[in-house]
């Protein structure tokens, strides 16, 4: 039945063209409500006519009031198509009393059985106003319609006993207490339109607070977006912070490693300068020969360990704009390793086991960052004890059927209390002394952890402490 869902859909939104304001509600309630009786008008025009067949009976005032309304259904129909909202809601309002009740009256169409039926019906579709007006949106429209209303319910009463053509039996019953039934009947109607117009007055207050508080919300939200914004570019910032705090361990490390190319290098131009004085003086050329070979295979180690210096260094530069790629974690470690030398304290034991042979795919240059602030951390945490270790060891783990690659870097230094624990991995929370750390360390590792979706916790063993990090293979 998706098609007639379509075809109500379309015929309730006939001239509608804000579908978000107040209004377009009760325009939209006009057209299902015009339409609901138009289909209610057809049934009842066939059940009539087939009982006119059935029972040969001429056609009646009733059946003409079933194709005025279906009229009026249709007329109603065009005005919404042509975006005349506010006249079809009229016509809906103004016309249902005079078709079913005030012209049938005044042709002298009366019955014993529904005369006292009458001012019900009245009140009954003085509902209809209420249903498709906003008062305060259309406060002219509203008051007409309810002054409308009351009129007709005063005067119906006289309208049927001026107009009906046949004595009733009971009007003479009617005339008795008439001004009682009509006051009767004016004060259900004030009643009853008095607690709708309440009740939608309220509703209105509720869809103003509601209102006020959804701009409030979209402003709160903007302003969330905003520091979410700024909380992303100082993410960024403290993350390089954390580099700039790092550099005195690189610049230490660099200039450590450099000093070993730069005496292969020197050593192969010693050789070099005296091959030349050898061809100078004459020498074995032989002899000159294997010194040049000689100088050059120093060299070429010189310049090989340069590279690879300068380009463990490079993986450094990250600038919050690195991709991820497949890598090696036992490279990534070691030259690592290559920069940090420098700072290892004697009698400080390294031991590393790699148990994974296929790359993973992270980003390098924070995998980098994150082994070098937990390392860093581990040779200051064993500072306090005499024989210094520190494990690292890569390994596979499945978790919820998902393959993980696991960096355990173990420390023989004492425990992580539970209330340093709590805040170990908060940014500025260092337990070192002033000037010795920034507390961004374990923060930025933490970070640039989730970055690639993966975990990073502590776990206090019997003789020191071993952080793991957990990072997903894809």
């Amino acid at each position: 039945m998706n098609w007639i869902s379509k075809i109500w859909n379309r015929i309730s939104h006939l001239g509608i063209q804000d579908l978000k304001s107040a209004k377009s509600r009760t325009y939209i309630l006009s057209n299902q409500l015009n339409i609901t009786l138009l289909i209610i008008m057809i049934v009842l025009s066939a059940i009539m006519m087939l009982l006119r067949i059935i029972n040969d009976t001429s056609i009646t005032i009733s059946s003409y009031r079933l194709l005025w309304m279906m009229s009026i259904n249709f007329l109603h129909i065009i005005l919404s198509y042509y975006n005349r909202g506010y006249w079809s809601k009229s016509l809906l309002i103004f016309s249902a009393p005079l078709i079913f009740i005030i012209i049938p009256t005044m042709l002298s169409f009366v019955e014993n059985d529904s005369f006292f039926n009458y001012s019900e019906m009245i009140i009954a579709l003085s509902l209809i106003p209420q249903l498709l007006v906003r008062p305060w949106d259309q406060k002219g429209l509203y008051i007409s319609s309810m002054v409308y209303y009351l009129a007709l319910l005063i005067l119906h009463d006289d309208l049927v006993l001026r107009f009906d053509s046949h004595e009733l039996t009971v009007k003479p019953i009617y005339r008795e207490f008439k001004i009682y039934a009509e006051i009767t009947a004016i004060a259900i109607f004030i009643f009853i339109n008095s607690s709708v117009y309440y009740l939608k007055w309220l509703n209105n207050n509720y869809e103003k607070k509601l209102m006020d508080n959804n701009q409030e919300l979209d402003q709160h939200i903007e302003e969330l977006k905003a520091t979410n914004q700024h909380l992303k570019a100082t993410q960024q910032q403290l993350v390089q912070s954390e580099k700039m705090a790092s550099l005195g361990i690189l610049t230490a490390g660099v200039a450590h490693e450099i000093n070993t190319p730069l005496n292969f290098i020197s050593t192969s131009s010693v050789l070099v300068n005296n091959a030349i004085e050898d061809l100078k003086d004459d020498v074995d050329r032989k002899q000159v020969e294997a010194s040049l070979y000689q100088a050059n295979e120093i060299l070429d180690k010189g310049v090989e360990q340069a590279a690879l210096i300068v380009s463990s260094l490079m993986t450094f530069s990250y600038d919050g704009k690195s991709k991820k790629t497949m890598c090696d974690l036992e490279a990534i470690i070691n030259s690592t390793l290559l920069f940090i030398k420098s700072k290892i304290p004697l009698g400080l034991t390294f031991e590393i086991h790699n148990e994974i042979e296929e790359p993973i795919y992270a980003f390098p240059d924070k995998m980098h960052q994150v082994i070098l602030n937990i390392i860093d951390n581990a040779i200051c945490a064993s500072a306090t004890v005499e024989d210094k270790l520190i494990k690292i060891r890569c390994y596979t783990q499945t978790k919820s059927r998902q393959k993980l690659a696991c960096i355990s870097i173990y420390n023989n230094g004492p425990n992580i209390s539970k209330e340093v624990g709590a805040r170990i991995f908060d940014p500025f929370y260092t337990t070192k002394d002033i000037n010795e750390g920034t507390g961004l360390g374990l923060s930025t590792s933490f970070n640039l952890v989730k970055d690639h979706q993966g975990e990073i916790n502590y776990i206090n063993h019997a003789e020191g402490v071993e952080f793991l990090i957990q990072l997903p293979f894809k």
